[in-house]
């Protein structure tokens, strides 16, 4: 009886959601803008096409609820418009730092044209540093990672944008389709504590994979290397990455440093859109958003280097 009751609550909410004025209170003002149109039209229309002598005074007499609906429907659409458009106004008015982007940006993801300004150039490092791996921003430091293990032999692939899983990347022996060790990155300013590294365990688990990299530009506590240690995992840190990095031959150094410093490197990746975020203000102070905000929310907490 319970599933019944809960089933039609569904039902109904459903159906509640789905109704005309849900959408428009939901939707953006052109949708309520095309209702109002469209009712007007068939309010001052239709009495004209019925030719059916019991139906034709009906369809009079609805007029005057016609005229209602098409009011109603235009005011929703101009209230939305004005309530979009002043959220617009708001978002621009609390950008403090603008955001680099190239014409390219501007085509392909999304980038306000107001917002854009010239890259900016600065002098591209020419060696390999700890503070220089503790700049990169997020995406730049799984894509180095997936460029090492390429460089070492390694068939690796980089997991898709959204949510992954607790997996950067898959590395593949062969041509087996199922990876035999997989990586998790993180570009980090702190340490990296032990639940993180049980939280890894867990997705290992679950993949039923016995190996694990876990790869972090700062350091580990005692407890994460302690059960590191009895679970198959091997824990990188910014310093271990660094001597792995000097170790590989002058030519694949530079070619490495020249694919994640190309560009702008230290402004962290939306990882729904794979846009750069811009720098907002709050009253608890700055944070990465998404420069698709609202329509997507994703936030990113201002690392030690970027203040």
């Amino acid at each position: 009886m319970h599933s019944i009751l809960k089933k039609n609550n569904n039902m109904v909410r459903r159906k509640q959601q789905n109704s005309i004025l849900a959408m428009a209170l939901r939707d953006n003002w052109g949708f309520s803008f095309t209702v109002a149109f469209v009712a007007l039209l068939v309010t001052l229309f239709l009495p004209s096409v019925i030719t059916n002598p019991y139906l034709k005074p009906i369809v009079i007499a609805l007029k005057p609820l016609g005229y209602v609906l098409a009011g109603v429907f235009a005011a929703i659409a101009g209230f939305k418009f004005i309530l979009e458009n002043k959220t617009k106004r708001v978002e621009r008015s609390n950008i403090r730092h603008e955001p680099i982007v190239t014409p390219n940006d501007l085509l392909g993801n999304q980038i306000p044209a107001s917002l854009a300004k010239p890259l900016q150039t600065t002098e591209r490092p020419s060696t390999w540093s700890l503070n220089l791996l503790k700049e990169l921003e997020w995406k730049r430091y799984e894509d180095l990672a997936v460029a090492y293990y390429r460089e070492k032999g390694h068939r690796a692939e980089a997991t898709n944008l959204g949510a992954d899983g607790g997996i950067d990347i898959k590395l593949y022996q062969d041509d087996s389709d199922k990876p035999t060790t997989i990586v998790q990155c993180k570009a980090w300013g702190s340490q990296v504590g032990v639940k993180q590294i049980r939280e890894f365990l867990g997705v290992m688990t679950h993949e039923k994979i016995d190996k694990g990299f876990y790869m972090t530009t700062s350091s580990y506590t005692a407890d994460a290397i302690d059960f590191a240690k009895t679970n198959k995992i091997t824990l990188i840190t910014g310093d271990m990455l660094l001597m792995m990095l000097q170790r590989l031959s002058s030519e694949t150094q530079q070619k490495l440093l020249t694919l994640v410093t190309d560009g702008d490197y230290k402004t962290p990746t939306c990882a729904s859109c794979g846009v750069k975020m811009l720098r907002r203000p709050s009253k608890r102070g700055d944070f990465w958003g998404c420069v698709n905000y609202p329509r997507c929310r994703q936030t990113l907490k201002l690392r030690s280097t970027d203040k």
